[in-house]
This record gives C-alpha cells, structure tokens and sequence, in this order.
C-alpha cells in the first residue's frame, strides 16, 4: 500500500471516530452532584476529591461516556461541613436536575435526610453512624443512599485492639494503663473517642483525661497541663480540622520538649488531610494516627501514574482514590441497568455489587447500605509520621517494611 493511501485511510478513520464521538456526545448529558469541602478548613481534601471526580468523568467521556452519553459534574461548595450550607447546596444540585451525586465527604449529620429525600443515587465517604442511621432505621425511604466507607466507631474499637501493641513493637513499655482523651464536639470524633474509652476500661485502662473541646482552640495550654499532671501512658487526639490537630501537636512538642513525656500520642483520621503535616512540620514526627484504607497493589499504581500525569503530583489522602471508587461502582451500576435514569434498578445493582477497587474491596451492608469493614474488604491503615512522610505500619499487607520509631518526647 502506498504512502497516499496509507495516509488517506488514516485520515479517514480518525474523521469516523470524530463522526461517532460526535453522534454518541449529541445525547443528553449525564450529570453528577458533587457536594465538596473546596473552602474551609477541609479544603485540601475537598481539593483531591474535586481531581478525583475530574479525572474520572475524562477517562471515561474519552472512552465515549456513559451508555454513549457525556458524563459532566456540577460542583457545590459545602465550605466547612455546616448544616445549613449543606441543605443549600442540595437543594441547588437537585435544582440543576443531577442524576446522581458522589461526594468524598460533605457530612454534618443532615446528608442522608438532605440527598436521600430525592430518588437519584447518593454514594458519600463520610464514615458518619449519623449519616447511616437514618438507612438502617427506614430503608424503604433511604435506599438510594450508600456510604463507601465504615462508620466512626469502628476507629475506637480499631484502637482499642491495636493501639497498646504499637509501643511493644518500637520496644518501649507503657509506665501505666492510663489514657488521655481528648475529642472535638463532633459526632465523627466524639462517636469513636467514647466507644475507645468504654472498651478500654473494661480492659482495666483508666481514662485520666477526657476532654470535649470547641472547633477552633487556639491554647491548648491548660489541656497539656492536665496531661502533665496525670502522666498518661497515651494520649488520644479525636479531632477532625487538620489546623487545630496541627496547633496542638505543636504546643504538645514546646510543652514537652525539655523534660519529655513517656507516652504515645494517636490521632484519629486527621493527619491524612494534606495540610496537617505541612502545618505541623517536625512536631507530628512519631504522631500514630489511623485513616480509612489507601491505594494499594497493581491497579493504583496504574491510576498513580494516571493522576501523576494529568495532575503532576502523587494522589494524597484517602479521598483522592475512594472517591473514584464511588464514581465508578456508581458507572458500573449505572452501566449493568442500560440506563442512567432509572434509578431504583442503579441502586438494587450497587446494592448487590462486589467491587475490586483502588484501595479497598467493597461490598454493601444490606442493613444500612455502609461497606463492610475488615483488613479483607476496607481496613482502618495505622501509619506514623516518620521524616515528614506517613509511614504504613499495618495490616501486614500495608507494611512498608518500616518499624515504629520512637517518638522524640519520650526520653
């Protein structure tokens, strides 16, 4: 074959594949919610959620959308989790005629009364027994709506089983069974600090300190002066904004720095918010803290390189690869049903689904339509902040080969 006609044939079929994208993109779109965390003190997760999505919704109108039709995302702006700003921006994205809404988180105890009062499909991360409740109590009203992850009480008992082995593994002995507590007035914190120190003293531990703080404690001072005094052999931080967790982290290391503190210090969830570590800086170096399950194995690794090459820069946070999980059991579902509007038959098929995703493997409570939780399906990820890096330390097939290092308070 000749070059001219070679070339004729190239240039032929490239004007067939505009031709049918074309055709296929002349359908309706197919729209999505997406109720984030884009300003505020959440933003920088919001931020990875939002790429997530975007990432997504081009992979797949570039493989020729969803049933042939485009797939495109209306954003909200939930800022800082507030209640009222969440009833706004639902009911703004349900105006605008959404087929489906896909969050990372948007939570304040009202999601699933908010999104689960309309008949399209809710797929949220937001780990909330507030916001699974409502499903196991009314399925027949709530079944459109699904949690991607486990519920907040599954980061106490997680700590309760795991935390007091961590110090045997960096070979340090606790100097008593006392416990530090102390939670954000927040049910997402407040849910798993209380059922930590319920399993705890009946383990024959003594909770020394329990404290409720507001959002926005700018002196943690009489805090650390109480933990001085009682000398606890841990200290358990259950607090959601990464700048508050970075001001006490901090204040903990200048209280302490001289004279030190024989003690662990545990976070729950909140140093996996990008900024934490940004804002903390050498204070969080020996911090403990436990997130929801992280890219893993041969299928993130593709996506890494994916994100790295649209992005130039690494996935950060659970949500940069759980949300795209949700968007495609969402597509999967949408997919298997031959349509997208029909959303009763979207919801039985991902009520039904098993799916191998990024960084957990998810299949559906049928009690309150939340993942299963285990190191088999979706597991809490202990880490440590080791060199200004979180460091995974367990489950076993997490471990990146590192021990747990002594943190530098305890002299």
């Amino acid at each position: 074959m000749n070059s001219k006609k070679t070339y004729s044939l190239v240039v032929l079929s490239l004007l067939f594949c505009v031709l049918i994208t074309g055709l296929a993109f002349a359908k309706n779109p197919i729209l999505v919610g997406c109720p984030l965390p884009l300003t505020g003190p959440y933003a920088s997760d919001g931020e990875q959620m939002k790429m997530a999505l975007e990432l997504a919704v081009e992979e797949k109108n570039a493989s020729g959308g969803l049933l042939g039709h485009p797939v495109k995302l209306k954003f909200g702006d939930v800022g800082g989790l507030e209640a009222e700003k969440i009833k706004a921006i639902g009911e703004r994205l349900i105006g605008a005629g959404v087929n489906a809404v896909i969050t990372g988180y948007d939570d304040g105890g009202v999601d699933t009364k908010v999104f689960g009062a309309f008949d399209i499909p809710y797929l949220h991360g937001n780990a909330m027994t507030l916001c699974t409740q409502p499903v196991a109590e009314n399925l027949d009203k709530y079944w459109n709506v699904f949690q991607y992850t486990y519920n907040d009480v599954a980061y106490g008992v997680d700590a309760a089983k795991y935390l007091f082995d961590a110090g045997k593994q960096m070979g340090w002995k606790a100097p008593n069974k006392k416990i530090a507590v102390i939670k954000v007035d927040y049910a997402y914190n407040i849910m798993p600090a209380d059922k930590f120190a319920d399993l705890t003293k009946k383990d024959g531990y003594e909770i020394v300190v329990n404290e409720t703080v507001p959002f926005g404690m700018a002196d943690w001072g009489p805090i650390l002066s109480r933990i001085e005094s009682k000398e606890p052999a841990y200290v358990t931080f259950w607090h959601l904004d990464p700048t508050d967790a970075a001001r006490f982290i901090k204040q903990f290391s200048e209280y302490f720095g001289d004279d030190g503190l024989n003690a662990l210090v545990y976070m729950q969830y909140t140093p996996s918010v990008p900024e934490f570590i940004q804002l903390a800086g050498k204070a969080a170096e020996g911090v403990i803290w436990v997130g929801g399950s992280f890219g893993f194995g041969a299928k993130y690794e593709d996506y890494k390189k994916r994100w790295i090459k649209k992005f130039k820069s690494e996935p950060a946070g659970l949500y940069a690869e759980a949300t795209r999980d949700a968007f495609d059991i969402w597509a999967a579902a949408v997919e298997k049903a031959g349509c997208y509007d029909c959303y009763k038959e979207i919801a039985d098929n991902i009520r039904s689904s098993k799916y191998e995703g990024l960084c957990a493997n998810y299949s559906f409570d049928p009690k309150d339509q939340s993942i299963y939780q285990s190191d088999d399906t979706m597991p809490l990820v202990w880490f440590q902040i080791q060199d200004g890096k979180n460091i995974r330390m367990r489950p076993a097939r997490y471990n990146e080969g590192k021990a747990y290092r002594m943190p530098s308070w305890i002299k």
